[in-house]
């Protein structure tokens, strides 16, 4: 979720609207954060009179009974630079308030108000982490506090930040002073709290204790029969919008009228009406409203509906949401048109209804077990961020499947999501086809291609996918059995034609073939295949076993299968199996998911593929992740003053000058190539003497610098004549292109540089994702890259591992480890410039495409010959360090 709509006219003069905020309390609540405003001494005063004399007394260090109208005055106008306030609101009441004063030295004193029925619920901490945000922004280094000694609680937040404290008391007060920077240990405290916050959320959401379905009588009574046949544990009430009776359950005239309190609301309603749903929702104490598919509600009244339902302090999936589903025995809910899955580790989610049919639908048929479902609607509240967030600590759900139609927090997606796959397995539909919320704009951002989006999410671990068929395969191995401990994997299968065809798909695959495929002869009872099975599971040698087994005439696949799940539900390494028949299995009456079991496909080459996703994903999570490697020879500042007073000559951004591409460059130890532009003859006759020739010419205008024959490019020029001779070729090139000019070859953009050792060139560019942020990028220059897709693609920071993958990921990484007759190169200077370019990229907001092209790589040493440069005017800071629902 993202920041919260204002209304401008009701802000004063540098009221910094850029502030405002949803965020989760402790207990998995909302609440609404933004500066305070003079309009809100209203909101103050009912506050404070709700504020119990012990707190004010903590608060003040004296009596403090009511606030004057000039304490009101000055609490409530602040100038938002020295003096800053926070407030939080639920459903339009302040229930917390937070506030610094700059003192001398960039030093300010912060203090906090939290209304007694709120305390516990991390008010305190989540106003610390947002003062801290934003006294940064004004230039404040650290925070002082007076706390009284029995204030235990206040002292305790301020502990529990993460940050370096320093206490002392004075006039017995005790005195709390800290550096407010981030370290990693207070970006860790940020983190988990956010972490804990919305998984709680989720968590009440997955668990009520009584539902409201509200709706039509038909789809009143379709949403209760679905939720009493789930038999849930909990109590429904139905309130029907049409007078048709819905039977089963306690019926109410209105959500308003409902005796008592209720914890989730499934609706099914008309637009008009869903305002007063949600009111009528919070005010009876209901922590999530679930908005079925089928109402008439277009984007603009789900943005209203979401708005609404987080100023009241509740959650809210959908519009357009197929529901909720946890099929945990205590809970049993379901709250969706479909029905009850079967209980398993298998965690789903995605958004659109549409796109959960698709997902839930065969679910159900494959037998596949179910943790939790979650549909939120395109447009909801609820994200996939938080329900990652739930599934990391849910003992239930061992594996993670999400379909994602849009991405609206790509960066806090990923970053949540690499911390889950280091748990439990996730697979994603092809992340890269996702809308990305951020639209283009006018300085040079783009959207990074489809592949680059996927390689980025299988450098976080995620198993990602193109189809949801294959999904559901990754999904039954991942469940059902252990992961492997290596590529190695065992055939055995009836069919001698089979066990070839799988052979070669198992090459193609990236697994290993562990010895010969095992071929039955025709006839072979169950027990002797399951002899063989079981004998390659105890081979030291084999990682995993795949068994496919044909039947047509007189044979008994049934059988068959039951011998195989025996040895599927006690083996330490994973049993797959394919039935080629035309037998229908009867399934166990425990399911398929009572234990570990057996992975059933349809083909040996689906088991094969699933197989090797899983053991990809097996390889990742247990490999060195490597580490981000110390520049020491940098200089930010330098590079930060380059971008700054380029920026002041020319505020829209743009190219920047060869020099200070050139100066930028230098302040990440990434030192250009002389070069010097020439525009005649007598200049590149010069230019030629002054670096003692042995130089080239060549034109670097898009036109003509990527021509495959390199027409435009004259090396080993060691005097006058030869420079005569390749001006001359350049200029009836230029001609040609209609590049000549009356000026001469202006238009071409010629330069002359010392030659450099002939080698590999290569391309090393990274640009602004408008939604992913820095994304590195790798590949041949020319036509490699430009034209047969040959890149390795990364986002910053890279780790030791992460660039020494992206050299060894092209097709054609054997011409720089010197295969095929290649001499090779350099690659540890390969792999230290991506590095370069990478922490260059992470660390400025305003780079938006960086190309350095081409880069000489020899086997001692790499050149950089040309680099452009663009900037973009933005924020000095990719992620803000107080985290927002």
């Amino acid at each position: 979720m993202g920041r919260v709509p204002h209304t401008p006219r009701e802000n004063p003069p540098g009221y910094p609207a850029g502030w405002e905020a949803d965020v989760v309390l402790s207990d998995g609540g909302l609440a609404r954060l933004r500066p305070i405003r003079p309009a809100d001494a209203d909101l103050l005063v009912d506050f404070y009179g709700r504020v119990s004399d012990e707190s004010k007394y903590l608060r003040f260090f004296a009596p403090y009974p009511r606030l004057s109208e000039r304490d009101v005055e000055r609490f409530t106008t602040v100038d938002y630079v020295d003096r800053v306030a926070f407030i939080l609101t639920v459903a339009d009441q302040m229930i917390g308030v937070g506030r610094y004063e700059r003192l001398e030295d960039d030093r300010a004193e912060v203090a906090f108000l939290v209304e007694d029925a709120h305390q516990g619920r991390g008010v305190g901490q989540l106003l610390l982490e947002h003062l801290a945000e934003a006294a940064r922004e004004r230039g404040i280094t650290g925070f002082v506090a007076e706390v009284l000694p029995e204030n235990a609680r206040m002292a305790q937040v301020f502990a529990d930040a993460g940050y370096r404290l320093t206490r002392q008391y004075e006039d017995g007060l005790l005195v709390v002073e800290f550096p407010i920077l981030p370290s990693d240990t207070s970006v860790g405290v940020m983190e988990r709290r956010e972490h804990r916050a919305e998984g709680e959320s989720i968590r009440r959401m997955l668990n009520p204790q009584r539902v409201v379905v509200v709706g039509d009588g038909v789809r009143a009574q379709a949403i209760v029969t679905a939720m009493l046949s789930g038999g849930f544990r909990g109590e429904v009430v139905a309130v029907s919008t049409d007078d048709v009776e819905v039977s089963g359950v306690p019926t109410s005239p209105s959500l308003a009228t409902v005796d008592g309190r209720f914890d989730l609301v499934v609706a099914s309603i008309p637009r008009d009406d869903l305002g007063a749903a949600v009111i009528d929702a919070a005010h009876k104490g209901a922590h999530a409203i679930v908005v079925l598919t089928g109402a008439d509600i277009g984007i603009a009244d789900s943005a209203r509906v979401v708005s609404l339902a987080r100023a009241y302090g509740i959650r809210a999936l959908g519009p357009d949401a197929l529901g909720l589903i946890n099929t945990s025995p205590e809970v049993a809910l379901n709250a969706s048109p479909g029905p009850m899955p079967r209980v398993g580790g298998v965690g789903l989610f995605c958004q659109s209804a549409a796109v959960g049919v698709a997902l839930l639908a065969p679910a159900l048929r494959q037998q596949i077990g179910i943790s939790s479902f979650i549909s939120t609607g395109e447009y909801a509240d609820v994200s996939g961020n938080d329900v990652m967030q739930y599934w990391e600590d849910d003992d239930q759900t061992r594996i993670c499947l999400l379909s994602l139609d849009s991405l609206g927090n790509p960066r806090k997606f990923t970053r949540i999501i690499r911390r889950l796959a280091r748990r439990k397995p996730v697979v994603v539909v092809s992340p890269g086809r996702a809308r990305r919320a951020s639209r283009p704009d006018d300085h040079g951002q783009t959207y990074a291609p489809d592949a680059a989006v996927d390689a980025l999410f299988r450098q976080s671990g995620v198993i990602v996918t193109d189809r949801r068929d294959e999904m559901f395969g990754i999904a039954q191995v991942a469940a059902r059995q252990p992961l492997p401990a290596g590529p190695r994997t065992k055939l055995i299968m009836n069919s001698e034609t089979l066990a070839h065809q799988s052979s070669h798909t198992v090459a193609a695959s990236g697994l290993i073939l562990a010895g010969d495929p095992v071929v039955l002869g025709p006839g072979q009872p169950p027990e002797r295949l399951a002899e063989l099975v079981a004998e390659a599971l105890r081979d030291d040698g084999c990682d995993a076993v795949i068994c496919a087994v044909i039947g047509v005439f007189g044979s008994d696949p049934q059988a068959a299968r039951w011998r195989l799940d025996e040895l599927a539900a006690t083996t330490t390494k994973p049993l797959l199996a394919a039935f080629l028949d035309f037998t229908e299995f009867d399934e166990s009456e425990d399911g398929p998911d009572a234990g570990q079991s057996l992975p059933i496909f349809e083909g040996p080459a689906d088991a094969i593929h699933a197989l090797a996703a899983v053991s990809a994903y097996a390889h990742w999570r247990e490999r060195d992740q490597g580490a981000v490697p110390l520049l020491e020879d940098i200089d930010p500042a330098a590079a930060h003053k380059v971008v700054n007073q380029a920026l002041a000559r020319n505020p829209l951004g743009g190219r920047l000058s060869d020099d200070d591409a050139a100066a930028l460059l230098a302040a990440y130890g990434i030192e250009l190539v002389r070069q010097r532009r020439v525009d005649a003859l007598d200049e590149a006759l010069a230019a030629g003497e002054a670096y003692g020739w042995n130089v080239v010419l060549k034109a670097t205008d898009e036109r003509v610098r990527g021509r495959p024959d390199l027409a435009s490019v004259f090396r080993s020029l060691d005097g006058p004549d030869a420079m005569r001779r390749a001006w001359l070729d350049l200029t009836v090139l230029a001609g040609e292109l209609g590049l000549e000019t009356e000026k001469g070859l202006a238009a071409a953009a010629p330069v002359v540089q010392p030659m450099v050792p002939a080698g590999v060139p290569l391309r090393i560019a990274t640009h602004e994702d408008i939604a992913f942020g820095p994304i590195v990028e790798l590949g041949l220059a020319g036509i490699a890259s430009d034209l047969l897709g040959d890149q390795a693609f990364r986002v910053p920071p890279l780790t030791t591992v992460d660039a020494a993958a992206m050299v060894r990921d092209l097709r054609a990484a054997p011409t720089l480890f010197g295969q095929h007759g290649a001499p090779g190169v350099d690659v540890a200077r390969v792999e230290e410039l991506l590095h370069r370019v990478s922490q260059l990229a992470d660390e400025l907001p305003q780079l938006s495409w960086l190309l350095l092209t081409p880069c000489i790589a020899t086997r001692n040493g790499l050149s950089v010959l040309g680099a452009r440069i663009e900037i973009a005017p933005t924020g000095d800071q990719r992620d803000p360090l107080a985290r927002t629902l």
